[in-house]
């Protein structure tokens, strides 16, 4: 009795410590993949932008024309642009056909400067340095090339691009090819949307060499209806879809108009 007991109690033991060391080990298996099952949830659970309306090309178009631009005021239609008023009627007169329209410039000088030499207005500057945030957390590298620009300087250019054009042929419409080639790319003083303080062209510096319509920058801001750039009240100045708006539609222009207008 004394050996059988001696047997009972080893086996036992040995038992014991099987189903001890069994448990030990799904314990410890729980343990160990509880936080990989808590990532993955983490990951599905991340929340979107949402709230935000989906837009075609022409309600785009429509909000940029009806918005009203904190800050701003419509700038004088009789704002000259050479020194002859029949010049300047006809480079209008070509400039409305196209679709450009007279803009708003700012009424107080609330400008930040966002970039060397780049300025915007308050209310637009932290959204777009936000934006530009964001794109650097996601592998986008932007920047910008023109932000606000005044009537004065766009009067500049313009006169720059019209290459001592003789007045004379303007007014008489003899020249309306070589002003309208201006017109492609150049608005006239007073119809141009950086004149608000509010629009931006921008650069991809990710693909420097490529047109901005064909960058990783441009994928990534348009995806989803623009999703990225409505997320901080930015929206395309040219979307497709949308009607003539003077120049050759630029994919690079985005405009300000904050997220309570894009929801």
């Amino acid at each position: 009795m004394k050996i059988t007991n001696n047997k009972f109690t080893k086996t036992s033991i040995i038992s014991l410590l099987i189903v001890v060391g069994l448990a030990g080990f799904f314990l410890f298996e729980n343990k160990v993949t509880a936080p990989s099952s808590k990532k993955s949830n983490e990951i599905i659970n991340i929340k979107k932008p949402s709230g935000f309306k989906s837009f075609t090309g022409k309600q785009f178009e429509d909000l940029y024309n009806s918005f009203a631009y904190p800050n701003t005021q419509l700038i004088n239609e009789d704002t000259p642009i050479t020194e002859n008023p029949a010049a300047d009627a006809r480079i209008r007169q070509l400039a409305l056909a196209r679709g450009y329209k007279l803009r708003s410039a700012p009424v107080t000088d609330t400008f930040v400067e966002v970039q060397k030499d780049m300025l915007l207005q308050q209310r637009a500057a932290k959204p777009w340095l936000n934006l530009k945030k964001q794109a650097e957390k996601d592998g986008i590298k932007l920047s910008l090339t023109a932000a606000y620009r005044s009537a004065k300087d766009e009067k500049t250019i313009f006169l720059d691009r019209l290459k001592n054009l003789p007045l004379a042929s303007i007014a008489s419409g003899q020249a309306d090819a070589q002003v309208n080639t201006v017109l492609d790319h150049v608005a006239l003083p007073g119809y141009s949307r950086h004149h608000t303080g509010y629009t931006v062209d921008i650069a991809c510096d990710n693909n420097p060499s490529v047109k901005f319509e064909k960058s990783i920058c441009f994928k990534w801001l348009s995806k989803d209806n623009y999703i990225n750039a409505k997320t901080f009240g930015w929206m395309p100045s040219y979307p497709p879809g949308a009607g003539k708006q003077g120049p050759v539609p630029e994919p690079w222009e985005y405009v300000w108009v904050g997220t309570d207008a894009l929801k």
